[in-house]
């Protein structure tokens, strides 16, 4: 799979590369896929779950845009239909690490979110589970998104409301800091265009997107000691932190971050963050998938 192009860096230049998002979601995806993904899959099951089936004899193109794992990949398979009818599912990730944890047999693709390598009004139904946020500039993303999709197609998006996080994550943080880890990567994020119901009729609308709806639920993840030290230290922008500390200081950051946790209740480690799930349809006359 080769790599997306990039802008090549001034040879004379001695600052480091800042890493991208793909850099940090490649070197985590693994303990992604086990621990964080799951939860967040029941939510974004329930999102596509809101499309109704196709007819009989009938096919549609379903995009997974920022598939990760590929976790989803089973509850979109029924919204293709019959692919003698020309049903397909494909699967499109700016991560090659995560890519290559999904499903084969499902086409991959790696791909920018906001530069998807597809014909226009080619596609039914795309799913954006939890990435607009972690873009630069969701307005790009939507506005793609709009490209592709035939009129009548729909736009499904779990996005963050409130992310609160838990007790359990702020003792991770707190010792990889202490241990000397240098601050997260400068990653621009999308967050207050997609933080709020009113804030994603607003980022849609103008990409000519109606029919919006955008209902909130409480995650209600359950977490545990040794899954918040795992996931924490092993993926996201706290998992690169953690992995730049050398060999030595990372045992120690680990073996004080599990005597701290051991201290805590349960309740330490609730995650009611608020989860966001989005239907929009894409203007237009055509077949509407909703």
């Amino acid at each position: 799979m080769g790599s997306l192009a990039s802008n090549v860096p001034d040879v004379t230049s001695d600052l480091t590369p800042q890493p991208t998002i793909a850099d940090v979601y490649d070197q985590g995806a693994a303990i992604y896929a086990a621990h964080w993904a799951p939860v967040l899959e029941r939510h974004a099951h329930d999102l596509a779950g809101m499309v109704p089936r196709p007819q009989d004899g009938e096919g549609r193109t379903v995009l997974d845009v920022a598939a990760g794992a590929g976790t989803l990949l089973p509850a979109l398979r029924p919204l293709c239909g019959d692919s003698a009818a020309g049903g397909r599912l494909v699967a499109l990730d700016y991560s090659a690490g995560m890519l290559a944890l999904s499903d084969p047999s499902v086409p991959r693709v790696q791909a920018d979110a906001a530069s998807l390598p597809l014909r226009d009004e080619c596609a039914d139904v795309a799913m954006y589970s939890f990435v607009l946020f972690l873009l630069p500039d969701a307005r790009a993303a939507v506005a793609e998104a709009a490209r592709v999709l035939r009129p009548g197609g729909c736009l499904l998006a779990a996005t963050w409301g409130n992310q609160v996080g838990t007790g359990g994550d702020d003792v991770v943080e707190e010792e990889v800091a202490a241990a000397g880890a240098p601050p997260s990567p400068d990653l621009p994020r999308s967050d207050e265009l997609t933080d709020t119901p009113d804030r994603m009729r607003e980022l849609l609308e103008p990409a000519g997107f109606t029919d919006i709806t955008t209902t909130a639920r409480p995650l209600n993840a359950q977490f545990d000691a040794a899954t918040t030290l795992a996931m924490r230290t092993g993926s996201g922008n706290l998992g690169w932190r953690y992995r730049q500390l050398p060999p030595s200081a990372q045992a120690r950051v680990r073996d004080r971050v599990t005597a701290r946790l051991a201290t805590l209740g349960p309740e330490d480690f609730l995650d009611r963050s608020e989860v966001q799930l989005t239907t929009a349809r894409r203007a237009g006359r055509g077949r509407s998938v909703l």
